[in-house]
């Protein structure tokens, strides 16, 4: 993703991006946040921002704290210049590797509400990565279709992505045996690498997703409102 920043003319920061808030330097941005945010609280147990958040906003729930978060985090740092903000992604993106690096996947950590943990749960370190991991999946997507480039399906990138999201579903993966064979989550048949990489990098509507993915119409329909673009 450095790379691609790197050779970004003005005009293609400042591209609209699938998050309608968002350039594609206001993804960037945030992903920068994400960094930060979990470094402070995960490897150095500061106060969670959204902690700090709740005393200011006492009646809202936990996407309106999360929103109001990244919202106000991307608009704080609008200043940084985008030199500084790829430098700042490669220092950040080290330190977050270097901890997951060392960290014990099974030690209990802070909840993670894509694996269905309750706000008072503690949930394994392993989850929390695994979040980490697909939420950098789909921003780095999203930040390539902008540019007109496709989703991230080569199989370094996709093979953890469809891991990750198999273990949320609790399904086992199917991969195919040839480059151009299809992926599966359970019962779900999700079709070849690029077409498995927009779906569960969230490229595409609930109603799109519903017609690409074949399986048990029910199931279908519960992973199509899931993956589905917001």
């Amino acid at each position: 993703m450095l790379d691609l920043l790197a050779g970004l003319e003005p005009e293609d920061w400042a591209r609209s991006t699938e998050c309608p808030a968002y350039t594609v330097k206001g993804i960037a941005t945030h992903i920068l946040g994400d960094d930060l945010s979990l470094l402070s609280r995960q490897r150095d147990n500061a106060v969670p921002g959204l902690v700090l958040l709740a005393d200011e906003m006492p009646t809202a729930d936990f996407r309106a704290l999360l929103d109001a978060f990244n919202d106000r985090w991307v608009a704080a740092a609008r200043f940084l210049g985008t030199r500084l903000l790829i430098e700042l992604l490669g220092l950040c993106g080290e330190w977050t590797a270097l901890y997951y690096e060392h960290v014990d996947p099974e030690m209990l950590g802070e909840p993670v509400g894509l694996f269905g943990a309750a706000p008072d749960d503690n949930s394994p370190f392993w989850q929390a990565i695994a979040r980490e991991y697909l939420e950098r999946w789909i921003h780095h997507s999203q930040i390539r279709r902008a540019l007109g480039l496709p989703s991230l399906s080569e199989r370094q990138f996709l093979d953890p992505g469809v891991e990750v999201c198999a273990a949320i579903a609790g399904m086992e993966v199917s991969r195919p045996s040839d480059p151009d064979g299809a992926w599966s989550i359970g019962p779900l048949i999700l079709g070849p690498a690029q077409q498995t990489a927009d779906i569960l990098t969230r490229a595409h509507k609930a109603e799109v997703v519903g017609q690409l993915v074949e399986g048990p119409r029910d199931v279908v329909g519960l992973f199509a409102a899931a993956a589905g673009k917001p």
